[in-house]
């Protein structure tokens, strides 16, 4: 299970997975690093600690998680506070209408439906997290 405190990943290890991948954004600053990555681990603790399919300690975790740590981690570089967006669940609403723009309450989303989802994040841990009422992320 992540913490929400102690990092999973080093600033090292981020940097090496983004310069392999090739992305721009990562900062060169270590202590800026570090605190985008426990920004980027508090999400992905917050999101998936109730549901990983696998057991590990946080000092162990799969490479899979570390590499989704860093990816949540270069959005929060490059978009401050993307991760923890404020709203309000009661005043959501969806578009569904063009012709005369019509709009509706989404209504029953719950808290989840306002959480961001990070495509890269969600296929690294596809096979090491267990679906919880959606099957977004069903292990094949």
């Amino acid at each position: 299970m992540l913490s929400y405190t102690a990092p999973a990943t080093t600033p090292a290890e981020a940097t090496a997975y983004h310069a392999a991948t090739g992305v721009t954004g990562w900062p060169q600053d270590e202590t800026t690093q570090a605190q985008a990555i426990l920004r980027g681990q508090r999400y992905i603790a917050a999101r998936f600690n109730s549901r990983w399919a696998v057991e590990f300690e946080n000092d162990a975790a799969p490479d899979e998680v570390k590499h989704a740590i860093a990816e949540a981690a270069l959005f929060e570089v490059r978009t401050p506070g993307g991760l923890a967006p404020t709203t309000t669940p009661a005043t959501a609403k969806v578009l569904v209408g063009v012709n005369g723009l019509r709009w509706e309450r989404i209504g029953g989303a719950g808290a989840s439906g306002f959480v961001p989802r990070l495509a890269t994040v969600e296929g690294l841990l596809r096979g090491l997290v267990r679906a919880a009422g959606s099957s977004f992320l069903v292990r094949l």
